[in-house]
């Protein structure tokens, strides 16, 4: 395990920002690329850790995997309404890895039995295997029917 750093450096390394700081505060002690490099590694030790353990991983022949599936499709409905009582409007978005590709408009449903609404429901999961090969959705959401984009559009419209 290695000593630890000087309190005067910890201090100079979070307090002063630059270098011409440093020199400033303490003239007595600063030695030019060996301050430069110490306040780095005392400013961002989490940087500095992950740098040494990757190259001890590679000096051992371990490689990083890359992610196997970083453009892998997701989707996600969000169902405006109260939980086990009623369902104002479904929204569905369709992900691939992490950015948002494809988004629907919040559809009413207000009128429909249950029966309906879960054949819907099961034309978009139908549209989304064939389309994009999702079988089931990632998550689902419930949200107040007061968020409903759709309604609050016509509120706007009306002001």
């Amino acid at each position: 395990m290695g000593r630890k750093p000087s309190p005067t450096c910890v201090y100079c390394a979070k307090n002063y920002r630059t270098e011409d700081e440093a020199k400033e505060k303490h003239p007595e002690c600063y030695v030019g690329h060996n301050c430069r490099i110490k306040r780095n590694r005392l400013r961002n030790p989490a940087k500095v850790n992950a740098k040494r353990r990757q190259n001890a991983a590679r000096k051992k022949g371990i490689t990083t995997v890359e992610p196997i599936l970083p453009e892998a499709y997701r989707a996600e409905l969000e169902i405006y309404g109260v939980e086990n009582q009623f369902v104002h409007s479904v929204a569905l978005k369709i992900y691939q890895g992490n950015k948002l590709s494809h988004q629907m408009l919040p559809q009413h449903t207000q009128g429909l039995r249950q029966p309906e609404l879960e054949a819907y429901i099961q034309k978009l999961l139908a549209y989304l295997q064939t389309e994009y090969g999702i079988d089931c959705f990632g998550l689902i959401y419930w949200l107040k029917s007061e968020d409903c984009p759709q309604c609050q559009l016509r509120i706007e419209d009306r002001g």
